[in-house]
């Protein structure tokens, strides 16, 4: 099995020429007409109903081919590069190995949506593969119908990659698991991403400017804008076009929610947290209440970028970028991707200390890109040869591949088995290459620690890594970060009912208040309100939810 591995990486690894599709998304590939019937250990065949009778095709449970003669398979897929995967190298390497072809039912991102409803009312494919092709409400909903086939069993006895990984991180084998005990998908997911999402920085040219020493209170930060907003920092001129604080309203690398630690707990976007096992809904504490009143402070003094609520992803990121250098401090994924040209100009901000002088940060515990990233119909008739298939995809240097680039285009393995990036052509970007040849980012497969602490860091990933260890020390504990959890398909009935109603007010309020203030007036009646809305009962569901995922055995 080993030696079969090795085979397939060693194959995927070949440099080879590929005239590669542009444009529009086909909506599928060419198919294939065969499958099987008869066989020493198994008969196989795709569900399409086209069977070459003569041929015969074997079924191996180990090894390569997984297969004797080839299958053909249905797949539904969508692509964010709108590239039809039957040209991609990666998956036709694959077949060559395995003898499995696949039929790709392609759709663009956009398109995605409509068409997978017309799937699921219509003729389902043998499975659907990519990062998020289905969300967890799909899962649920067509995984209880009977529509997806559960994979437990498939995984203990075809997928040994697989099965290695959800033994080895049982908070991944939690967070797949259905409330009926079952697992209906497989994730897209990898531990190169960072655990601290957003981060603070702040102008060290601006702070040495004016002979000031990085914030550590509350109150510092304070003045520290106040002097940003009174000097002309940029030296243009005027001092009326620095903006000292920016951030981007509900977007969890670009929002306010860990700056709420100054006041001795965090927000998230969904306003839910864990303490001692219980479940908080953030929005009725009181250290929110505190923290939304020192933020009105701050837009008050206008030291908070107006557009903060309405700007986009686009202009957020182009006002610190700009050449005219501008800003003073802001919340954000990285300096590469937020501040470009300007990186330079920044350093990052431990957590702000507040009263009680304890400086905390949120943390994202989950590697898992997307849970729904591969699922299994119960139009498959053979569906072990498909768990075999996607297995393989699980296989260490398989994941990496499909997240960083093939080996022989974008890596190189050294013989002390370490991987190294390879330079990009001219011409070329290095997110061109990893998708000219494999599916990346709409890939599925586990960039686990395993392989990935092997890996020569990129500039990126080597930003993501610093930045990580810098707020590490300030990352709350697991215990204290509501899991991603799947709810029952009541419990999604429920939330549906309430949430939309709940989340548009406290959103209202919540940025009404840091613009206009008024919170202290207003928040007994706000409370008032939020349990006319039924806010315990919408907090009650996730607590019989959380309290499902910690009994998973």
């Amino acid at each position: 099995m080993r030696n079969r591995k090795r085979m397939l990486c060693a194959v995927l690894a070949a440099a080879m020429t590929a005239g590669l599709m542009a444009g529009c998304v086909p909506q599928k590939s060419s198919r294939t007409e065969t499958a099987a019937s008869g066989g020493e250990s198994k008969e196989t065949a795709g569900s399409g109903g086209e069977q070459a009778k003569e041929e015969k095709s074997v079924f191996h449970s180990e090894g390569l081919p997984i297969v004797s003669e080839t299958v053909t398979f249905e797949m539904a897929a969508k692509s964010r590069h709108n590239k039809n995967f039957a040209e991609l190298e990666f998956f036709r390497k694959l077949e060559e190995e395995t003898g499995v072809h696949i039929e790709w039912n392609m759709s663009s991102e956009d398109g995605w949506k409509e068409k997978k409803g017309l799937l699921f009312a219509g003729e389902l494919p043998d499975a659907f593969y990519g990062q998020g092709i289905l969300t967890d409400i799909d899962v649920i909903r067509y995984g209880s119908q009977g529509m997806l086939i559960p994979l437990n069993d498939l995984i203990d006895e075809y997928a040994p990659n697989i099965k290695r990984l959800l033994e080895n991180h049982d908070e991944y084998r939690r967070q797949l698991t259905a409330p009926d005990g079952k697992i209906y998908s497989l994730p897209s997911l990898t531990e190169l991403s960072p655990r601290t999402h957003d981060k603070l920085f702040i102008n060290k040219v601006w702070l040495d400017k004016l002979g000031l020493e990085a914030p550590e209170t509350v109150e510092e930060f304070k003045e520290v804008l106040l002097a940003f907003r009174d000097n002309d920092m940029n030296g243009d001129g005027n001092k009326d076009d620095e903006i000292p604080f920016t951030f981007l309203y509900n977007r969890k690398e670009n929002g306010l929610f860990s700056l709420f630690g100054s006041f001795g707990q965090l927000d998230k976007l969904d306003h839910f947290l864990v303490k001692d096992n219980k479940v908080v809904y953030t929005a009725v504490t009181e250290p929110y209440r505190e923290a939304i009143r020192f933020f009105n402070s701050l837009y008050k003094d206008q030291l908070v970028d107006k557009e903060g609520f309405t700007h986009d992803f686009t202009v957020f990121t182009s006002k610190i970028k700009a050449p005219e250098k501008n800003i003073g401090s802001f919340m954000a994924w990285s300096l590469s991707s937020s501040a470009g040209a300007n990186k330079d100009d920044f350093i990052p901000l431990a957590p702000l200390k507040g009263a009680d002088g304890k400086q905390i940060w949120n943390t994202y515990t989950s590697a898992i890109n997307a849970k729904g990233s591969f699922a299994i119909t119960n139009k498959a008739k053979n569906p072990e040869i498909l768990m075999r298939w996607i297995d393989l995809h699980f296989d260490p240097e398989t994941s990496l591949q499909l997240d960083q680039g093939l080996f022989g285009r974008t890596l190189e393995k050294s013989s002390d088995g370490t991987y190294h990036y390879l330079p990009v052509p001219d011409g070329k970007t290095f997110t061109e290459m990893i998708h000219d040849y494999s599916p990346g980012v709409n890939g599925v497969g586990a960039v686990t620690m395993e392989v990935a602490s092997k890996l020569e860091l990129n500039a990126n990933l080597q930003e993501r890594k610093e930045l990580d260890q810098f707020f590490e020390p300030y990352n709350v504990p697991a215990q204290e970060v509501f899991p991603d959890v799947y709810f029952t398909m009541e419990e999604v009935e429920e939330i549906s009912a309430l949430e939309t109603d709940i989340k548009a007010y406290v959103d209202q309020c919540y940025a009404n208040w840091i613009v206009n203030g008024g919170i202290d007036d207003q928040w007994d009646d706000y409370l008032k309100k939020l349990e006319q809305m039924q806010i315990q009962d919408y907090i009650r569901i996730y607590q019989t939810a959380y309290d499902r995922y910690l009994s998973l055995e």
